[in-house]
C-alpha cells in the first residue's frame, strides 16, 4: 500500500473511532445514574487497566503516563478523546452531537414496537395521526399531549381519537392513555370482557373504591356477593396500569434520584447524585508496560483505548448534566421556593435555544431521570411543557435542513425519519408538514438524494 493509501485507511480508522467515543459519551448521557453505575462496575470486572479507587484520580495517571514516549495511534487517540469529548472552543456541542442524531434514544424501543404495527394497520393520513401519537408516548404509555392539541395540525378530533383507540389495541395493550382506567379496559376488552361485565364496570366506575377498600358500596349497587366481587378484583390486579414500561429499559420498582436540589448558605444548588458511581482510574503499571516490548501490548493498546474513553465520557457527562441542571434551577427558581403555581412554561427547543445546546442533547439528558428536591421527586421532563404549534416555522427550516446535510448520503432520512429526528428535539410535527417543509426548501426526496 502506497503512503497515500495508508494515509487514507489511517484517517478512516481515527474518523471511525472518534464516531465510536461520541456513541459512547451519547450512550452514558442517557443513561440514568444507577445503570451508569452498574456499567462502571462491569468494566472494573472485565478491564484488568482499570481500578477503583476512594478518592478523585489523578489526571497525571490518565494524561501524563498516557502521553510519554507513546506512537502515533497514541498520540490520535488522545486527541481525539480531548477534542470531541471537551469544551473546545473550537467546536460547539450542537455541532458535535448532529454527527449521531441517528442513534435511537432508549424509548425508541417502545416508540419502534408501536410504530411497526401502525405501519401495518395503516396507511395515509392515519399513519401520520399515528406517527404524531406515538412521537408523544411517554415511556409508561402515557400519552403526554392531549387529543385536542394535537389537532392544530390539522386533523380532526374524530381522526385522532380513532386511532388512538386502535393505537391501544396494540401490544403492549393499552397503550396511549390519557386516564388511568383506559389501559386497564383496553387490556379488559382484550381479554373478553364486556362493557357491561362487573370488571370493566368496577374499572370505569368505581376505581376509587377499589383504591380505598371501599367494597360495601360497590356491593350493593352491583348486586353482587363477595365471591364474585373477589373474583373481579383477582382478575382486574392481573393487569397493568403502565403497560409501556414493558418495552422500558430500567426494570427497577424504585425511584433512584439522579439530582438533588438542596439548600446552601440560603441559597438553591443543584448537584448530581453520584455518591454510589465508582470513581475509576488506569492503573500505573499498565501504562508503564506501554514503553516495553510486551507480548500483551496489543490487548493493552484495546483496554487502555477502551478505559480512556470511559473516563473521558463519564467527565463529558457531568459537565453536560451539570450544565442543564442548573440552567433549570435558575429558570424554575419561583417553583422550588414558592410552589406547582409557580412552575414556568418552557419547551426543550426553547430551553436548549436559552443554553445554546442542541435540543436533543437536553433530551437525551433529561431522559429517564429523576430531580429531588425540597418540593418532592420529579422525573426532569415534569420541568417541560409540550412544544406543539410553539415553534417557529424557520427554526424547523433550519433543523430540517441540517437533518440533510447531516445524512449518510448512501442512505438519506425519509420525511418519517426526519419527523422522528423532530419529535426527539420536541418538534411535533407530521410527516406530511414534513414533505411539505422540505418541497418548499427545494430539497428533493430521499431516493434522489441517494449517492
Amino acid at each position: 500500500m502506497d503512503r497515500r493509501g495508508s494515509n487514507l485507511y489511517h484517517g478512516l480508522g481515527v474518523s471511525t473511532s472518534i464516531m465510536h467515543s461520541l456513541t459512547y459519551y451519547l450512550k452514558l448521557l442517557e443513561m440514568p445514574n444507577i445503570e451508569l453505575e452498574t456499567l462502571v462496575r462491569q468494566e472494573l470486572d472485565t478491564n484488568p487497566l482499570l481500578e477503583e479507587i476512594e478518592e478523585e484520580p489523578e489526571q497525571e495517571l490518565i494524561e501524563t503516563e498516557v502521553n510519554k514516549n507513546k506512537n502515533e495511534e497514541f498520540d490520535l487517540l488522545d486527541f481525539y478523546a480531548r477534542e470531541d469529548l471537551s469544551n473546545s472552543s473550537d467546536y460547539s456541542e450542537e455541532e458535535q452531537l448532529d454527527l449521531f442524531e441517528n442513534t435511537p434514544a432508549q424509548n425508541d424501543k417502545l416508540y419502534d414496537h408501536l410504530m411497526k404495527q401502525s405501519e401495518r394497520k395503516f396507511s395515509g393520513r392515519e399513519l401520520e395521526i399515528a406517527e404524531l401519537i406515538i412521537s408523544n408516548i411517554e415511556e409508561d404509555g402515557y400519552l403526554t399531549i392531549s387529543p385536542e392539541e394535537l389537532t392544530s395540525e390539522g386533523y380532526t378530533l374524530d381522526e385522532i381519537e380513532k386511532v388512538r383507540k386502535e393505537i391501544q389495541t396494540f401490544e403492549p395493550v393499552g397503550c396511549a392513555w390519557r386516564d388511568v382506567r383506559e389501559p386497564l379496559l383496553a387490556q379488559l376488552k382484550q381479554l373478553g370482557y364486556a362493557p357491561d361485565s362487573v370488571e370493566s364496570i368496577l374499572i370505569r366506575d368505581y376505581l376509587k373504591n377499589l383504591r380505598t377498600g371501599n367494597w360495601k358500596e360497590c356491593l350493593e349497587i352491583l348486586n353482587i356477593d363477595e365471591d364474585r366481587l373477589n373474583q373481579a378484583r383477582q382478575v382486574i390486579m392481573k393487569l397493568d396500569p403502565k403497560p409501556g414500561l414493558q418495552y422500558s429499559r430500567s426494570d427497577s420498582p424504585y425511584v433512584y434520584p439522579d439530582f438533588i436540589v438542596y439548600w446552601q448558605d440560603n441559597e438553591l444548588n443543584v448537584r448530581l447524585n453520584e455518591e454510589n458511581l465508582p470513581k475509576i482510574r488506569i492503573k500505573r503499571e499498565y501504562l508503564e508496560k506501554i514503553n516495553q516490548n510486551s507480548n500483551d501490548i496489543e490487548f493493552i493498546k484495546q483496554k487502555l483505548r477502551s478505559a480512556y474513553n470511559l473516563i473521558r465520557a463519564i467527565e463529558k457527562r457531568r459537565v453536560t448534566l451539570s450544565k442543564i441542571t442548573k440552567a433549570l434551577l435558575d429558570y424554575q427558581k419561583e417553583y422550588f421556593l414558592n410552589g406547582d403555581s409557580f412552575l414556568k412554561s418552557i419547551t426543550i427547543v426553547d430551553f436548549a435555544k436559552q443554553l445554546g445546546v442542541n435540543p436533543s442533547t437536553v433530551s437525551r439528558a433529561i431522559a429517564n431521570k429523576y430531580l429531588e428536591s425540597p418540593r418532592g421527586i420529579h422525573k426532569l421532563k415534569f420541568f417541560f411543557t409540550a412544544p406543539l404549534g410553539t415553534t417557529d416555522k424557520s427554526y424547523i427550516f433550519d433543523k430540517i435542513k441540517e437533518a440533510i446535510q447531516n445524512e449518510n448520503k448512501s442512505s438519506p432520512l425519509s420525511d418519517v425519519q426526519i419527523a422522528k429526528k423532530l419529535a426527539r428535539m420536541g418538534i411535533i410535527i407530521s410527516r406530511r408538514t414534513v414533505t411539505k417543509y422540505r418541497e418548499m426548501l427545494n430539497i428533493p426526496p430521499h431516493n434522489l438524494r441517494r449517492m
